[in-house]
């Protein structure tokens, strides 16, 4: 296993080369790129020895030199490339072709006869001055890596790809596992229980007086299970049901009164902040939530605290802790005993080593979970070795996660060997330190970058996987239907899985244990940079990704100055420096920036040379007062990721020419000609308008579109072949779709007119959820009316549909559909076609519906129209909503409570109902009394 400086240069290896090669193709000679291909072959394969033979060697030297060469030159063509590509994207927009596709395209047999030609083309620019730079950096790479013979012969290794190499996670997507390692706790239970007995306990006469607090500290060395402890306890459902508002903030090493203030807020309000600076208006705010509180608990996780530390900000962080009674609880996590007098600590747990049964069961929990081995004496072998590893491990928790999540990926005993080799296995870095090297290389880089944010960070994995995509760390080849951002996903979860991240109790988020931190940051540090110190004075000219939590950068304008091939500028905290500052000053000199994450709230104007960020991909301002964006926003070619605060109301006039564009997010102003924006994702709603730019067909090339879509004010549309011309159906990726009429008028006149669009809204057979609000035909499209149209439709829903007199008429069709939702149908006469699926109905406003019981059904003449009482309660389970205009307005259920709430508003007329129903209850036959009361809300409906 190599050491810590030689793991963190490992990452040239990984196949993200492949993609530059790839990528590079159409501008390098023939020649060229299979001298590439070839050194890609042979050299990379054998990178892992090489390290693993220089850790020892003399020669130890040259080989860290060498890989930089490598790491720079790869860097240094990738920016090329991407310059080049961003004068391809720039001559597009402006001309609104492809420059690299002809016009002989739109027909596949002309493609077949041009393409040799296109090829020569292709070639032929490599003669232009603007690629000789690209061109002479990847000859400059091959060089680098035919050096690689020179080095095997120093180091006497045999040449040729003689070694079994492989990447961790073969192909170029990472699955998915398929099991994760549950939540289970091992060894702690007394622990909880005593803790949870002090927070539920008595409050002391002083406490009671003053409505403050009583505090709790679990102390214990890294790695032995503080945190997960403290989240044990967090969600125990006694916790859950005596404290009203509980929060959960990680300290780490840096008290940030403002900033953990926040953090305080957005935990007891589940995400909710707001977006202001000021401490005193922040602390107001937390003042208020926790004194409309009865009781709070608020966990303080990895708290650091020395003699040399700042009494008074610990005062001023828990100055707002006052609730409405007394019994609130504060609980701290901590490495030392030593805590801040503030936190008026009264007791202290410590931690100790778990037994060995304990322990062992733990380490086998992770090691072993995953597809179950079926070989019987390979097992019992594999057993054995892990008793023998679990004794070696020092009893850290951390470490057995970790190892054990890293051998359950591969149930091979040569490799569980290898772990049970491995020196100094006591210290928990030697195991993380393995764990890490048996990444796949895409993994680790993932990995490495997750340092440039504090220790305690919380984690979202949508933003986490757009900031990996956009600093181009995902394999984008051979995806097949899926995006970058599900590759990424899989990346997240396979390090998920692997212990490298663990799961936040209160919302879904993830965080990182210190010592992983600890790690990543050690094997990044010629990478990424954080600077948090107002005294810093130097930061290393190799550094690619830098985050901020100081307070002004322009006071680091000199040393930021100097870092000319920085990728990433990531604001933690709010910066006094406005916005011309930041970018005509700080950014005028990097120019290579491809994420760029702000905070400040003193500007509303985006500058100008915002412009200038040629490779710019991600732009996020939601924590900023910006409320203008300038025209020149639009020159980003390359921008794939825009996250806007509220206040901007308008977008730029061009930024349809932004085609690389993937997410857009906070801003409710519609694009005009969004078509062209044919890598957009998610937009959740399109209002058709009548004029150019706005039409239905905008929709036709962005197959990219999943998730939520709502078409709105298809009033507008003309008519079938402008709703044909959407291709609605070619949207595989939409999950859930509305279809919306918005106009009141009596349109009976419109019956045909709405039968055509909905007929050319066909859409994709893969959706869950479908609503139909506003649709003036009493004729089903044909698409609903095709037996087996859905694969898994599981929610339906008509509103405002006022000529419909049933459901459609196939069972087939809705036979995986869970939720049924009726709202304002007034013709509807039968519910003919229940799904046997169904689990969920909501009826409103439905006046011709008839329900009676089997008795009643021989006393009406219209039994086509009749709904039994009797069938739908049997086949539903639980009732969402109901109002059908009625005295019912309530949310069913079985419990006692709803059952009281229903009772009242149904009055005495159907007491023989509500008697059974109460019957059922003492009884305890539940799925009797669920039954029962559907009943009661058929004939209370039907009576009213």
């Amino acid at each position: 296993m190599a050491d810590l400086a030689l793991s963190g240069l490992r990452w040239p290896a990984s196949p993200i080369i492949n993609k530059l090669l790839a990528d590079a193709t159409d501008y390098l000679s023939v020649d060229l790129v299979r001298e590439l291909q070839k050194l890609e072959a042979t050299v990379l394969p054998q990178f892992d020895l090489v390290i693993r033979a220089a850790e020892k060697s003399s020669h130890r030297g040259k080989l860290e030199a060498w890989i930089r060469r490598l790491k720079e030159a790869f860097y240094d063509a990738e920016d090329l490339l991407d310059e080049h590509e961003y004068n391809l994207l720039k001559r597009k927009a402006k001309s609104g072709k492809d420059p690299m596709v002809g016009e002989d395209e739109a027909s596949s047999i002309a493609s077949t006869i041009m393409k040799p030609l296109r090829a020569a083309k292709s070639r032929a620019r490599n003669l232009l001055p603007e690629n000789r730079k690209l061109i002479n950096k990847m000859k400059e790479l091959k060089d680098i890596l035919l050096e690689a013979k020179e080095l095997r012969d120093l180091l006497g290794l045999p040449h040729g790809n003689t070694v079994d190499w492989t990447p961790a996670v073969p192909g170029t997507v990472v699955p998915t596992t398929t099991s994760l390692p549950t939540s289970k706790v091992f060894g702690r239970d007394r622990d909880r229980d005593r803790i949870v007995d002090f927070l539920l306990g008595n409050t002391t006469t002083e406490e009671a007086s003053s409505s403050r607090y009583s505090s709790l500290a679990i102390v214990g060395t890294g790695g032995m299970g503080k945190s997960t402890l403290a989240q044990y306890v967090y969600n125990d459902r006694r916790i859950e049901e005596c404290f009203d508002v509980r929060m959960w903030i990680c300290i780490s090493r840096k008290l940030d009164v403002r900033r953990h203030t926040q953090e305080i807020i957005e935990s007891a309000k589940k995400g909710e902040c707001p977006c202001v600076d000021n401490l005193d208006t922040l602390q107001c705010k937390l003042r208020d939530i926790l004194q409309q509180s009865q009781k709070f608990l608020l966990v303080l996780d990895d708290v650091w605290f020395e003699k040399s530390h700042n009494e008074t900000e610990w005062e001023q962080l828990l100055a707002p802790l006052v609730s409405k009674q007394s019994g609130s609880r504060v609980l701290v996590t901590s490495r030392g005993e030593m805590l801040p007098a503030a936190v008026c600590c009264e007791q202290v747990v410590r931690l100790e080593n778990m037994d060995d049964a304990e322990f062992l069961g733990l380490f086998k929990h992770h090691a072993f979970s995953g597809v179950e081995i079926q070989d019987q004496l390979l097992r019992t072998k594999l057993e054995h070795i892990a008793e023998e590893i679990a004794k070696r491990l020092g009893k850290c928790p951390l470490a057995a996660k970790v190892l054990g999540s890293r051998l359950s990926r591969k149930k091979d005993i040569t490799e569980w060997k290898a772990a049970l080799k491995l020196n100094d296995l006591s210290e928990p870095f030697t195991s993380l330190l393995w764990s890490y090297e048996k990444l796949d290389p895409r993994l680790q880089r993932c990995f490495l970058y997750c340092s440039l944010f504090p220790k305690g960070h919380r984690y979202r994995p949508d933003e986490l996987v757009h900031l990996w995509v956009a600093e181009g760390f995902v394999d984008s080849c051979n995806m097949s239907r899926r995006t970058m951002e599900d590759v990424g996903r899989d990346y997240l979860n396979e390090m998920v899985s692997g212990s490298f991240f663990q799961s936040v109790s209160e919302r879904y988020c993830y965080v990182m244990h210190d010592i992983l931190h600890d790690l990543a940051e050690s094997l990044s540090r010629e990478d990424c940079f954080r600077l948090e110190d107002d005294n810093m004075t130097e930061i290393p000219c190799t550094i690619r990704h830098l985050s901020v939590s100081v307070e002004s950068m322009q006071r680091h304008n000199q040393i930021i100055y100097k870092l000319q091939h920085l990728h990433t500028v990531i604001c933690i905290d709010p910066l006094m420096d406005n916005a011309t500052v930041i970018f005509d000053q700080i950014l005028q000199n990097l120019k290579k920036v491809r994420v760029l994450h702000l905070s400040f709230y003193n500007s509303s104007m985006l500058p100008e040379s915002v412009g200038e960020l040629k490779h710019l991909r991600y732009l996020d301002l939601t924590m900023t007062t910006i409320s203008e964006l300038p025209r020149s926003l639009c020159a980003l070619y390359h921008l794939q990721l825009l996250r806007l605060n509220d206040s901007v109301g308008r977008l730029p006039d061009k930024v349809c020419n932004l085609s690389k564009l993937r997410h857009l997010e906070g801003c409710n102003d519609q694009i005009p000609n969004i078509g062209k924006l044919t890598s957009l994702q998610p937009i959740y709603v399109f209002s058709v308008q009548k004029k150019q730019g706005y039409e239905l067909r905008q929709l036709k090339d962005l197959n990219e579109l999943g998730g939520s879509l709502t078409v709105k004010n298809l009033e507008n549309v003309i008519g079938k072949d402008e709703a044909l011309e959407s291709k609605l159906y070619q949207k595989y990726r939409l999950k859930v779709l509305t279809l919306e009429w918005s106009s009141e008028d009596g349109m009976d006149a419109m019956d045909i007119l709405h039968l055509d669009i909905l007929e050319g809204l066909r859409p994709p057979p893969q959706l869950s959820e479908l609503t139909i609000n506003g649709y003036k035909s009493g004729t089903y499209p044909r698409w609903l009316l095709e037996r087996s149209y859905f694969e898994n439709l599981e929610r339906f829903e008509l509103d405002h549909c006022s000529l419909l007199e049933g459901l459609p008429p196939d069972t087939e069709l809705l036979q995986h559909c869970s939720c049924l939702y009726l709202r304002d149908v007034p013709n509807l006469k039968t519910l003919s076609c229940i799904p046997a699926s169904l689990t969920d109905l909501s009826i409103h406003s439905c006046p011709l519906l008839t329900f009676v019981t089997k008795n009643q059904l021989e006393q009406h003449d219209l039994r086509e129209n009749i709904m039994k009482a009797d069938d739908l309660a049997s086949k539903l389970s639980s009732m969402w909503e109901v109002d059908s205009g009625s005295r019912i307005r309530s949310v069913l259920s079985v419990d006692t409570s709803s059952l009281k709430q229903l009772t009242a508003q149904m009055g005495d007329d159907i007491s023989h109902h509500l008697q059974i129903i109460e019957s059922g209850l003492e009884e305890g036959d539940i799925i009797s009394v669920k039954e029962n009361i559907i009943k009661a809300w058929l004939f209370a409906m039907s009576r009213g």
